[in-house]
């Protein structure tokens, strides 16, 4: 299997779930901006993130340029680039396209710089065509974030990169419209998410299952099964598990999937034991009820069925949290189901499971959910 170089670049709408997402899909990354992470790995990356939730696009064969806080011109970036596809431009047609990320670098021109690189490396062997060329010459002008929808940690400061696209990225996801399924209620997770949710739980490897208890409609059983994972699903509404049948017949995924009526705190009593399973589910929360007693018990009361399943499994899954979450860090004493988050992780905890990572994720004005990813306690 080839070696090879990458640079994957990350959706705007949330950069840290973005990372953490090609970390639980690709493993160990270097982090250069954050929507931007350089990895070397085998053949099989871009298999691996085609089902990606949050990945823009992949650039191979790149090069980069970091600015600090001196000013660079287009020339002098089309210069480098040109200098650059002296060894890895192939000979054939070629595009350049240049793209900002956050504010970008400087003032500089996305169009100065794709008009001065053209004409750089232009040559008989390499004549452009900007309607389909062979190959697409992307030079990505990396800055801080413009207009943050998402609390992140980490600061980024200005890089030019550029490099190769690799033409399978197929690019951010967005699914098909929940409104174009047969069953649809209102609160419908939106497919990004669900997808995002599934990929996240790949964290310690593929998952031998993917199990949802509060299957709803079938958001996240129809993401994971159109990426081929069995699917395993529940509900304790009955309007529910037929509604998700019938969207799961209507999708036509790539999976075996069973769908049964079940409380979600008694899924070890439906399956039985299954090693590797990756449990993903957005609990059925409404607006106000992130307070409830009985909402918390039904999710301490799922943790623990998911850990007598599988006991070496994942656990992804949103909770309500108060709207001071989107604003960061996210400390001890943020309100996370109507308790502060700190003692919720201990309560966590005890049903065999322990917090690696937490995030938030604007749902609306007044409310906000808490993306939860968890490994077993042991």
């Amino acid at each position: 299997m080839q070696v090879r170089s990458l640079v994957i670049l990350g959706s705007g709408w949330h950069p840290h779930l973005f990372r953490e997402e090609a970390r639980a899909l690709l493993g160990p990354i270097e982090v250069l901006h954050k929507r931007m992470a350089f990895l070397t790995q085998s053949d099989d990356v871009i298999d691996r993130i085609s089902g990606a939730s949050l990945i823009d696009e992949a650039l191979n064969s790149t090069s980069r340029l970091w600015v600090y806080n001196q000013e660079i011109t287009p020339d002098e970036v089309a210069s480098h680039v040109a200098e650059w596809s002296k060894s890895f431009l192939p000979e054939g047609t070629f595009s350049i396209r240049a793209r900002k990320l956050g504010s970008g670098v400087g003032s500089l021109s996305r169009r100065e710089i794709e008009v001065m690189t053209g004409a750089k490396i232009f040559s008989e062997k390499k004549p452009v065509n900007l309607e389909n060329p062979d190959h697409e010459v992307v030079v990505v002008l990396a800055g801080p974030d413009d207009s943050p929808s998402q609390w992140d940690e980490r600061e980024s400061g200005e890089l030019v990169l550029w490099g190769l696209r690799d033409p399978a990225s197929i690019g951010t996801y967005s699914g098909p419209s929940p409104t174009e399924r047969p069953f649809f209620k209102p609160v419908t997770l939106d497919p990004r998410l669900a997808r995002l949710l599934v990929c996240l739980s790949f964290s310690r490897g593929k998952p031998s299952v993917i199990v949802d208890p509060f299957c709803g409609t079938g958001g996240i059983a129809i993401e994971a099964s159109n990426l081929g994972l069995q699917v395993l699903a529940s509900d304790l509404d009955s309007r529910m598990v037929e509604g998700t049948r019938t969207n799961m017949e209507w999708v036509s995924g790539k999976s075996e999937y069973t769908v049964k009526r079940c409380p979600a705190n008694k899924i070890h009593e439906l399956w039985g034991n299954i090693p590797g399973c990756s449990f993903v589910f957005d609990p059925p929360y409404g607006r106000n009820a992130w307070a409830s007693e009985d909402g918390l018990d039904l999710l301490l009361g799922t943790l623990a069925s998911a850990r007598a399943m599988s006991p070496n499994g994942t656990v992804c899954t949103m909770l309500p949290s108060s709207p001071k979450a989107l604003h960061g860090p996210i400390s001890d004493s943020l309100q996370v189901m109507g308790m502060d988050w700190g003692p919720l992780k201990e309560r966590i905890i005890e049903t065999g499971w322990e917090v690696s990572v937490c995030s938030p994720v604007r749902v609306h004005k007044s409310l906000s959910r808490l993306v939860v990813l968890c490994h077993p306690a042991d």
